[in-house]
């Protein structure tokens, strides 16, 4: 471009001021409170009822099989002790061990 150039003298005098809009700084403010509000989490009903069926069912059968095992330690201990005390073996058996 020449320095005479007529539209070289014209961008250089132009200036762009924009307006500004009328509800932009509404705008941004909504938005930041929007973002600093806590999101709940809502479940529906019956994803709630489903999850807490599944729970149970899960807490039950831990509990039965944890009940299962106490018993079968109670009896493994319960029979060790009958056949290594000599006097619980004579009481169950009838004679002493050799």
């Amino acid at each position: 471009m020449n320095a005479s150039d007529p539209l070289s003298s014209l961008l250089r005098r132009w200036r762009h001021d924009p307006a500004p809009a009328p509800d932009f700084a509404a705008g941004v403010w909504s938005r930041i409170e929007a973002s600093q509000r806590p999101e709940r989490v809502v479940i529906p009903f019956r994803w709630a009822l489903s999850l807490a069926a599944s729970l149970a069912l899960i807490a039950g059968i831990g509990f039965a099989q944890l009940q299962t095992r106490r018993e079968h330690t109670e009896r493994m201990a319960d029979t060790y002790v009958r056949n290594v005390d000599p006097i619980l073996m004579v009481a169950h058996t009838g004679h002493p061990p050799r």
